[in-house]
C-alpha cells in the first residue's frame, strides 16, 4: 500500500469511537487502533531520541543505521537499508552525509561493482558507545510504574503481532 494510501486508512479508522458493528479488539475505549498507538509511541520516542542526539548532531534516521551496523557490523548497502527499513534510494544521501562525517565508510564489493559494502568507522561506534547507554536510560525511564510481569505479556504481544504481519507480508520485507 503507498505511503499516502496508508495514511489515509489511518485517518478513516481514528478519532472514532468503535462502531457497534466493528470488532471491539481492534479499537480502544477512544477509537485507536494498534497500528495508531504503535505510530503515536514511535512519534514520542523518536521526538525523545532527537533530543539526546541533538548534542551529536545526528538524526534518528542516521541512528538506525548506526546502531544496525554496530550491532551486525559490516554488510552490503541494500541489506542495510532492508534492515533499517528504509528505501535503498534513501539510504543513498544518508550514507553520503555519514560517510563525509566520518561515521561510516563505503566500499566497493570486489566482486560486483554496482554493489557497496557499509561498516562503522571509529567515530560512528564512538558515538554509538557514547549515546547507546543514554536513549537506553530513556527507554528504561519510559516504563517506569509498568510491572515486569505486564512488560513480559507486552513483549509476548508484540513478537506475536509481529509474527502474524510477517506471514501475511510472506517475507518480503527484513526489519530489525
Amino acid at each position: 500500500m503507498s505511503k499516502l494510501g496508508s495514511n489515509a486508512m489511518h485517518d478513516a479508522l481514528e478519532g472514532l469511537e468503535a462502531p457497534s458493528n466493528q470488532r471491539s479488539d481492534v479499537f480502544d475505549d477512544r477509537g485507536r487502533t494498534v497500528p495508531w498507538m504503535a505510530r503515536t509511541i514511535y512519534r514520542l520516542y523518536d521526538a525523545q531520541g532527537q533530543k539526546l542526539l541533538d548534542r551529536e548532531g545526528v538524526s534518528v534516521a542516521h541512528w538506525f543505521y548506526l546502531r544496525v551496523l554496530a550491532e551486525r557490523g559490516e554488510m552490503n548497502q541494500l541489506e542495510l537499508s532492508k534492515r533499517v527499513g528504509i528505501a535503498s534510494t534513501t539510504a543513498v544521501p544518508a550514507l553520503d552525509s555519514m560517510e563525509k562525517r566520518n561515521l561510516v565508510r563505503r566500499t566497493r564489493d570486489p566482486k560486483d561493482r554496482r554493489k557497496y559494502y557499509v561498516s562503522l568507522q571509529d567515530e560512528g561506534r564512538r558515538l554509538v558507545d557514547e549515546m547507546l547507554p543514554e536513549l537506553t536510560e530513556m527507554i528504561s525511564t519510559s516504563l517506569e510504574g509498568i510491572s515486569a510481569k505486564d512488560l513480559r505479556v507486552f513483549w509476548k504481544v508484540m513478537h506475536g503481532i509481529e509474527d502474524n504481519l510477517t506471514q501475511m507480508s510472506q517475507g518480503d520485507s527484513v526489519i530489525d
